[in-house]
């Protein structure tokens, strides 16, 4: 078990070194969770001039419910409660914010909006930095809040309980 482990480990580290030698253009991940049932996602990274392109649709929501939505620092997802994700991914050291704001944190996504079928979308530009890239993305959890991000509170907006959490990772060329 623990030379399995470790294989794997190795086998993840030279997958990502890898993912950063190449040009890394698009990743994605699937959000999965043990409270909301019938959750389906669709959840894209994509490098572009201005920096992160991410475009989401999750369906199987409660029909105008509000969730918090964030990039977190590690790529773990042991449920029940994600713990284990970490805090929100924050290599710049900024206070956490609105993805809007001037300094956010990298994985502040903002708010996803269900609407009366329980579907919400959202598309968030994750800003250019010379330190991040879309690599630096890969192999960090994206997690989904039962509450809604207030933009304001510290360190993570008080966005509650998370529910849902899939892995990013790189799209095969």
């Amino acid at each position: 078990m623990k030379k399995l482990l470790f294989g794997s480990l190795i086998l993840t580290s030279f997958q990502l070194a890898l993912a950063s030698q190449h040009e890394l253009k698009a990743a994605r991940a699937d959000l999965a969770s043990p409270t909301v049932k019938d959750i389906k996602s669709q959840v894209s990274f994509t490098e572009i001039d201005e920096g992160i392109k991410v475009i989401a649709s999750v369906s199987g929501l409660k029909p105008g419910a509000v969730h918090g939505f964030h990039v977190h620092e590690k790529g773990e997802c042991k449920g029940p409660d994600f713990k284990s994700a970490g805090e929100h991914f924050n290599p710049t050291k900024h206070s956490h914010n609105s993805p809007a704001a001037l300094e956010a944190h990298k994985g502040d996504l903002g708010n996803l909006v269900a609407n009366d079928k329980g579907v919400a979308k959202t598309e968030v530009i994750i800003k250019k930095d010379k330190d991040v890239n879309l690599s630096s993305f890969v192999g960090k959890a994206l997690i989904l809040h039962d509450g809604p991000d207030d933009y304001s509170s510290q360190p993570s907006g008080n966005s509650g309980n998370r529910i849902a959490c899939g892995i990013i990772k790189a799209n095969k060329s």
